[in-house]
């Protein structure tokens, strides 16, 4: 049983990540996958157990029952990539919740039923063979415990060592070969002669007044309160923890645990005798124990941030600081959970039935998330609902007569809780800096910060800071360069949006029709505050915004586009790792237009050199010709964008002046210093070769075997060098060759390329120039740390103007309070650069001489 527990939770975990990337990671398609598997479960349980109780060969129909999971197993190898390929057609491109609900969940329960329903009927068989072999009918909790502590297992094992070793097809192959391990034990083993066994003629169940309906009612209402708790504080928990693949391994390995514990105790401890009054304290104490579990969440944020204290940084410290953090949460609650289920399934076993007890327990559990993580949290909010949701066991007690001794703690409690004015929001922000807006939505928590010099920041379950209105420079210079290496686009799409600043800079672009998909919808209102409105889109004729999962969309749309643009996706946030495979980048080049481009911006700040790799190698094998550039100089916050598309690059000298033909697009690129091609050129970092060999061997990120899902989390959860270094690294490690990137049939060539190889001397210059830079607001002093290194560079190439335009502009400071100082840096600046008159002109203007 413990081994029959273990592979049913890992194929719950790999099942789950390979159906997403065509189902979608919207909340509706994710919990309608977990619906459709407790759904299965529940329909196996309840439609099987009158045959099996009826049947003299239990031992028997267990054997089938693995068999049948693992058959299945094996078969869902080839099934699942085709269920894939012709999901995103059938859900369309931005589906209504309803449809999206019930296209994800028939589609997934008719995908998954044989395996689930067999899943579901294991307990009930198991049961029936050791009842007759023991002779003894109090087996429930104990082979309930051994399952659940088996999944347990299941799920930490697969998520952190298989499949991340092995990948999803051999995380399948194993799990099925336990499967069919199962089946040969109890085969060779208990099943033996067992038609010869009898069940004991004693009472195998308490005594019971509880009538089956209302039995049947109390099983499906705790399984529909345990599981509507545990997607609720899971939500909560989303705005203290990391939010990785980890984090959710950690937060259903302590549900899981806390139940199998729970059962366990109920085996050894619980009385044989007086059915009703037990329920009656076990409900009121889960009542009361997850009271408590809604008290501790206000001490996670305080938790999570005292986890260095106690335990130091690194990997397997932040992992355990998760998981004691869901341990205090989550024990007492789910230790009663465990008990009681163990309660009512036993006293189910001579009336309902122990399998279908469980399909009812089931049925309710699978109805939870829709019901609370979809229509109940948007409208009462975590804290109430938490609140009620615990409270609502004490309406389940029988024993009338002492419910009010019985809920007088838990309902006191309730009331406290309420009373405390502070919702569970978690929201860390800067002193002085106020909250503009908060929405605690269907898919997250989204708020607008204003800090005290009126810069506004966009959170997501306060951990992804998003964007902030001071990066403009940065947001639009993510549109421009992709648009501009294009000759001529007119249909752009975007995957992601953000604060809306980059894609608001389509519109200096006048020839750009623009669509973007946003996969978190609580984050459309909050643009306003960054940029245009959600309405002035909304009535827009050239621009759409849409909430859709960006996987999917792509899957399923027709359309063609000349450049696409992906977004920053933060590569260790769960579901992330999905967008940077080889099958999705696929995907994407199957939708350009025949001289389409696509960019995919990576944060070099929220990844090691490591995944870095991964991601360019599984990017080159679908665009082998592959450009790299950064977008802006930042040590801090490094971005680099990786540019795919069917053929190499052939540019020209002149390509900006023949770019940009409208007045209002060469404004906008003005403003974020983007107006020669040395300005658009000079962040080329590498191509080809280059790219190959910085590479290296090594394995590539697929759907099958999501390397960056499971790598990337370790760089949030440990302490990392300055992003600068891993920058620097980078530079250092690419050879830039014109060749790569310039028409080599042009007649100026040879001139524009040694010009440009300058360029990108100076340009690497500078960055190893700024690392020692302390940022301070005296003019005089900030000159003494910048004024020579940025001179040396300058000398490298006169066309490098962040070197050369911030010395002229610190003269025109430094003129009014040390005219001497200025002038002896406008004259090092023309002996610098003598191509350049700004500094021989600057100086006859504000000196004479």
């Amino acid at each position: 049983m413990i081994l029959s527990g273990f592979a049913g939770l890992g194929y719950e975990m790999v099942w789950t990540k390979m159906l997403a990337v065509a189902l979608g990671h919207e909340i509706v398609a994710v919990l309608a996958v977990i619906a459709a598997f407790f759904t299965g479960l529940g329909i196996g349980a309840y439609t099987l157990d009158r045959r099996i109780r009826a049947s003299a060969v239990p031992g028997r129909w267990y054997v089938v029952l693995e068999i049948i999971i693992g058959a299945w197993a094996l078969a869902l190898i080839a099934l699942i990539p085709w269920f894939n390929d012709t999901m995103p057609m059938i859900i369309g491109e931005q589906p209504s919740a309803f449809r999206q609900w019930a296209s994800v969940f028939v589609a997934t329960l008719l995908l998954l039923l044989p395996a689930t329903a067999a899943m579901g009927a294991t307990l009930p068989a198991m049961e029936r063979l050791v009842s007759a072999l023991r002779q003894d009918g109090w087996a429930v909790s104990g082979l309930y415990a051994a399952n659940t502590f088996g999944a347990v297992l299941g799920t930490m094992l697969t998520t952190f060592l298989i499949a991340p070793m092995l990948g999803f097809t051999a995380s399948l192959l194993l799990l099925a070969t336990v499967n069919f391990a199962c089946a040969l034990a109890v085969a060779l083993g208990p099943a033996r002669g067992e038609a010869a066994a009898a069940l004991s003629p004693v009472a195998l169940a308490p005594k019971l007044r509880l009538g089956q309906p209302r039995l049947a009612v109390t099983l499906f209402l705790t399984g529909l309160i345990g599981i509507g708790y545990q997607v609720l504080v899971i939500r909560v928990l989303s705005q203290v923890l990391e939010n990785t693949v980890y984090t959710f391994a950690s937060l259903l390995s302590v549900y899981l645990l806390g139940t199998a514990l729970g059962a366990f105790l109920y085996r050894r401890y619980a009385p044989r005798e007086g059915f009703e009054p037990v329920l009656s304290r076990l409900l009121a104490l889960l009542a009361l124990a997850s009271l408590v579990g809604v008290a501790l969440l206000w001490a996670g944020g305080p938790l999570e941030r005292s986890i260095p204290d106690w335990l130091g940084s690194g990997y397997g410290a932040a992992l355990t600081g998760e998981f004691l953090i869901a341990l205090a949460v989550f024990l007492l609650p789910t230790l009663l959970m465990g008990a009681t289920f163990s309660h009512l399934a036993q006293a189910s076993r001579d009336s309902l039935g122990v399998g279908r007890a469980l399909g009812i327990n089931t049925i309710g559990a699978a109805l939870a998330p829709l019901l609370f993580g979809v229509v109940l949290l948007p409208l009462a909010g975590s804290k109430t609902l938490l609140i009620l949701v615990s409270v609502a066991y004490l309406f389940l007690i029988p024993a009338r007569n002492d419910i009010r001794w019985l809920a007088a703690a838990p309902a006191g409690l309730a009331v406290a809780l309420f009373l405390i004015p502070a919702p569970l929001r978690f929201i860390d922000i800067p002193s002085g800096s106020e909250i503009v807006s908060y929405d605690e939505g269907v898919m997250a928590s989204v708020s607008v910060i204003r800090d005290p010099n009126d810069v506004y920041f966009l959170k997501v379950n306060n951990h992804y800071t998003m964007g902030s209105s001071a990066s403009g420079f940065s947001d639009r210079r993510q549109t421009h360069l992709p648009l501009l290496l294009h000759p001529s686009p007119e249909n752009v799409l975007y995957l992601g949006l953000g604060t809306g600043s980059t894609f608001a800079a389509a519109a200096a672009h006048p020839e750009v029709s623009a669509t973007a998909v946003e996969l978190i919808p609580e984050i459309l209102p909050t643009i306003g505050a960054f940029g245009p409105s959600l309405e002035a889109y909304r009535t827009s004729e050239r621009f759409r915004l849409l909430v859709s999962d960006a996987r999917r969309y792509v899957g399923a749309s027709g359309e063609r586009y000349d450049v696409v643009i992906a977004e920053v996706f933060h590569p260790s946030r769960d579901g992330a790792g999905s967008l940077y495979t080889v099958e999705h980048f696929e995907a994407i080049r199957a939708r350009l237009a025949e001289d389409g481009l696509f960019c995919q911006w990576l944060p070099l700040f929220q990844l090691d050199l490591a995944t870095l790799r991964t991601i360019i190698r599984s990017f080159m094998t679908v665009y082998p010709d592959t450009e790299a550039y950064l977008a802006h100089y930042s040590l801090g916050q490094p971005l680099i964008a990786l540019i795919g598309r069917a053929e190499p690059a052939g540019y020209h000298r002149g390509w900006i002046a023949d770019r940009v033909r409208h007045r209002e697009l060469a404004e906008d690129l003005s403003a974020v210093r983007l107006t020669t091609d040395f300005a658009l050129f000079g962040g080329f970092l590498g191509a080809g070769d280059a790219l190959t060999r910085f590479v290296g061997t090594g394995p590539l990120n697929t759907d099958n075997h999501p390397v960056v899902t499971y790598e990337a989390p370790r760089f949030v959860y440990t302490e990392q060098e300055p992003a600068w270094v891993r920058l620097l690294a980078l530079v250092d490690a690419l050879d830039t060759d014109p060749a790569e990137l310039l028409d080599t049939a042009d007649p100026a060539f040879d001139a524009f390329a040694q010009r440009l190889e300058d360029y990108w001397r100076a340009r690497d210059a500078y960055l190893e120039a700024g690392v020692n830079v302390v940022p301070v607001n005296d003019v005089e002093a900030m000159l003494e740390q910048i004024a020579d290194p940025l001179l040396s560079v300058v000398r490298i190439s006169n066309d490098f103007a962040p070197a050369y335009m911030p010395l002229l502009e610190m003269a025109y400071q430094l003129a009014a309070s040390n005219p001497a100082g200025s002038r002896r840096l406008l004259l090092a600046l023309e002996e610098a650069a003598p191509a350049r008159p700004d500094a021989a002109r600057l100086r006859r203007e504000l000196f004479g001489n």
